[in-house]
């Protein structure tokens, strides 16, 4: 049905270069979505603009953004399926990820829009809204985003890198709490209810983790003092973290 009007790509309504090769694949993505979503990615469609989807991925378990939801906005465009689907995420103004930008870009070479190593790029033939969505949650939510940046793979295993990995996780575990107020706050219209029901079910486990993370980050914050050094990376995460607890639990209670 309706109801795409807030979707970001609302406006740009285009018609499609060739419309039986645009359904006809149209079709074909909606019925790939509906047998082969895989667990944590829900999709919604409108009848009325088949050109737009939106979607939300959880954060996979094991990673910064573990639990958090993340929406993103689709559009096919004119000449869909010869070029690549056009996809926003909705950043709430943070970077989070090396590949999910402020401004709701996401880099993925599949999209054309990240010039990395990988030689994954879209396929007319056989390139999918769910394999772009299956490489959002299993390429870029993943649980070393620190790596995913361009020439960073080679600190992987150095002590430098693993400091800078831990640090960048640290901010991203934030930025991902912030997401979660945002969208307990005011999650996208179709995805409310899923919002609501998904922060009932994990939000006595997402202070959980917060609470335990700030004892073993004041502890680390401790012993770095009693090294000699300052402490303050830990320190500073801690201090963030308390700040966030009780905002926290004032708007999953809510849920």
């Amino acid at each position: 049905g309706g109801g795409w009007d807030l979707h970001h790509y609302a406006n740009r309504n285009e018609q499609p270069t060739n419309a039986r090769k645009f359904m006809s694949k149209t079709q074909k993505e909606w019925a790939l979505l509906r047998s082969h979503l895989p667990p944590g990615i829900f999709v919604c469609v409108f009848e009325d603009r088949a050109d737009l989807l939106q979607a939300v991925i959880k954060g996979p378990l094991g990673t910064p953004y573990s639990n958090g939801l993340f929406f993103f906005d689709i559009q096919l465009p004119s000449d869909y399926p010869d070029v690549p689907p056009r996809v926003y995420y909705h950043a709430h103004g943070d970077r989070l990820n090396p590949n999910l930008y402020e401004n709701g870009k996401v880099c993925l070479s599949l999209l054309g829009t990240w010039a990395g190593s990988s030689v994954e790029s879209w396929d007319p033939k056989k390139s999918s809204i769910l394999q772009v969505l299956v490489s959002i949650q299993g390429l870029i939510l993943v649980p070393e985003p620190y790596y995913n940046e361009p020439s960073y793979e080679q600190y992987r295993g150095t002590e430098e890198g693993e400091l800078s990995s831990k640090q960048y996780n640290e901010s991203a575990f934030l930025l991902t709490l912030q997401s979660v107020l945002a969208s307990c706050r005011s999650p996208p219209q179709h995805f409310a209810g899923l919002a609501s029901q998904h922060y009932r079910e994990t939000g006595g486990e997402i202070l959980e983790v917060c609470r335990g993370r700030l004892a073993a980050a004041k502890e680390e914050s401790e012993a770095e003092k009693s090294d000699g050094s300052e402490g303050a990376a830990s320190l500073g995460f801690a201090l963030s973290l308390e700040r966030l607890i009780p905002k926290l639990e004032a708007a999953l209670s809510k849920q």
